[in-house]
């Protein structure tokens, strides 16, 4: 199996119970995907007895996940950052700003035995930072600068922090991403 495409960046606000289960606010685009790379950090500890290993345990610390886009709305970062946006569609950025805890999907193409498969990676908990921006003057040449944004990834209260599934078309990734930030119903 071998990955050949990435596309479809999804979030959700995300609202935490005390037992760790997520419920979310309705499924939101990121935009086109240009790139996405999730780097995890794991606990490892290690006993030896008798001038040996003895037993070895390895789990999830944490995660920072970066996101290249092609939209750089001023309205979808103030989303993802905290920031106030005015009914003129002005965003202000304050330093008191907090950045919501966001769930955070993609969709990335797979092929097996030449067929193509539509896996949905989803991390539960994100948090992004304000990202840092370089721009530079035409020259001779076009070159085309897309943002990036990076967040970091934090479990649930019950220990999840990522889940995955396979589908047989684009069509229904989307579906099931929609379904899995459907707000809950009054």
């Amino acid at each position: 199996m071998a990955r050949i495409g990435l596309n479809n960046f999804w979030y959700s606000h995300l609202t935490e119970a005390a037992d760790g289960t997520p419920t979310f606010d309705g499924a939101k685009s990121l935009g086109k995907a240009v790139s996405a790379n999730v780097s995890i950090s794991n606990n490892s500890a290690a006993l030896y007895a008798d001038d040996v290993l003895a037993e070895s345990d390895t789990s999830f610390q944490n995660g920072t996940i970066t996101l290249g886009t092609d939209d750089d709305r001023e309205a979808t970062f103030a989303d993802l950052l905290g920031h106030d946006i005015s009914e003129e569609g002005e965003v202000t950025r304050n330093a008191n700003d907090t950045a919501p805890w966001l769930s955070v999907s993609r969709i990335v193409v797979k092929m097996v035995s030449n067929v193509r498969i539509y896996k949905v990676e989803t991390l539960y908990k994100v948090k992004f930072s304000e990202p840092s921006q370089e721009d530079q003057t035409k020259g001779e040449a076009v070159e085309f600068s897309t943002p990036e944004i990076e967040g970091t990834i934090a479990t649930l209260a019950n220990g999840n922090w990522s889940i995955a599934k396979n589908f047989q078309s684009k069509e229904a990734a989307i579906a099931y991403i929609q379904t899995l930030y459907a707000a809950p119903t009054p």
